[in-house]
């Protein structure tokens, strides 16, 4: 198998880690050819060193795209709003996309994705490295082969802490729109979205639209002051009446691995970020695996680049991801407003240089619901507001806050 030739598309934020990986594959499975990088000063040496290694330096993408025409692949790893015109564009101009999550924000954006993919022939892949672990690829297995059953629910708990640096870190981090611009961002549509999209992914492959939302009814809150959420519960009925149900939330104190429980008619699993997979079937047998550590950005590489020279199947399609993108949209359909938790509720500390918001009890909070399979406001959390909710059968635009008059909080 020869090398991928390659191009990145910013090298900042994330675009470091991204980075960091080609730099594993270098020689082995990649030669990286160019990369575009707007911001030159302010990544001045990281360019002079990539340009002393051979490749090309670009300042503006579109350039790049005119100008390197033999590579095999683009990644993107651009703010959240420019992901979708910019796959588009590559793949119009001839390449396969490598695209940083979320593929898009909106399904209008995500379907106009998969059209162009389908029109070019170019791959579109997206980079939920959170898909090729071992153990979730074990656990697709089993869904897939029936050794559940048929699945009576997920159940997705994500409880992390982010404090105010990480919303000062770029302009759109926490906001709903940017620059007249969709951006949702927040635990659904960013950090936490490996954990929506895999529920959806295995709910996919149980049976015949098993992933594909049906029906969304979603609570969205923050602590911290910004403009969209921090903390979430939602619940997805799919079109196959799987249930699937998602906590998460940035404003924990005790930080965790984010994890899934998986239930169905003839057994149980448990699948966690850290590559851990635990198994109960009814017969009274278990099955326990730790894979350990991954570099699951690699994982994501290598398949791609074994998903054009060898017709490997790719983890993550663009077309795999549209259930996540419908229901993120449902979710913010449901929750007429992201509503603000009153100062009596939440724990602000000054710690270091920056400033934390914990949600008080959220931890509890959390488990309470989910072991109950109930949204915060339906277990009686004080500060929690019933939303209605969202069908989602023929939706095909998300247009909310645009509109006259939207309430962006």
């Amino acid at each position: 198998m020869r090398m991928a030739r390659i191009g990145l598309v910013g090298i900042n934020g994330f675009g470091r880690t991204h980075l960091n990986t080609i730099e594993k594959l270098e020689r082995k499975y990649i030669e990286f050819k160019a990369f575009s990088e707007i911001n030159y000063e302010k990544n001045k040496s990281e360019i002079e060193k990539l340009k002393s290694k051979g490749a090309h330096y670009y300042m503006d993408y579109r350039e790049m795209l005119n100008s390197e025409e033999d590579l095999d692949f683009v990644v993107l790893s651009t703010p959240i709003h420019l992901h979708s015109p910019m796959a588009i564009q590559a793949m119009e101009k001839g390449f396969n996309v490598l695209l940083e999550k979320p593929p898009s924000v909106t399904i209008q954006d995500v379907d106009r994705i998969i059209e162009v993919s389908k029109k070019t022939g170019k791959v579109c892949a997206v980079d939920f490295q959170n898909t090729s672990g071992k153990a979730f690829r074990k656990l697709l297995d089993y869904v897939a082969e029936g050794r559940f059953g048929s699945l009576k629910s997920l159940v997705g708990i994500g409880r992390w802490e982010r404090d105010e640096s990480y919303y000062r870190r770029t302009p759109w981090a926490g906001k709903l729109m940017f620059d007249g611009n969709y951006v949702l961002d927040g635990t659904i549509n960013n950090p936490l979205s490996h954990l929506l999209n895999n529920l959806l992914i295995l709910a996919g492959v149980s049976c015949h639209n098993g992933g594909v939302p049906a029906e969304v009814t979603a609570e969205l809150y923050h602590g911290h002051k910004i403009e969209s959420e921090d903390t979430a519960c939602v619940r997805i009925i799919t079109e196959a009446g799987i249930e699937i149900l998602s906590y998460t939330t940035l404003c924990s104190p005790q930080g965790e691995t984010p994890f899934i429980v998986l239930e169905g008619t003839k057994g149980s699993a448990y699948w966690a970020y850290n590559n851990e997979l635990k198994i109960k079937f009814c017969d009274g047998s278990d099955e326990n695996f730790d894979f350990g550590p991954e570099d699951l950005f690699e994982n994501m590489y290598i398949n791609m680049i074994k998903s054009l020279f060898q017709n490997n199947k790719l983890y993550c399609p663009v077309e795999l991801t549209r259930n996540f993108v419908l229901a993120s949209n449902g979710a913010f359909e449901s929750s007429d407003s992201i509503k603000e938790i009153p100062d009596d509720y939440l724990i602000i500390n000054k710690e270091g240089e920056s400033v934390v918001t914990y949600i008080k009890d959220i931890s509890d909070i959390i488990d309470r619901a989910s072991s109950e399979k109930k949204l915060f406001s339906e277990v009686g959390v004080p500060w929690a507001l019933k939303s209605m909710p969202f069908k989602l059968n023929g939706y095909k635009e998300f247009k909310k806050y645009k509109r006259e008059g939207g309430n962006l909080g």
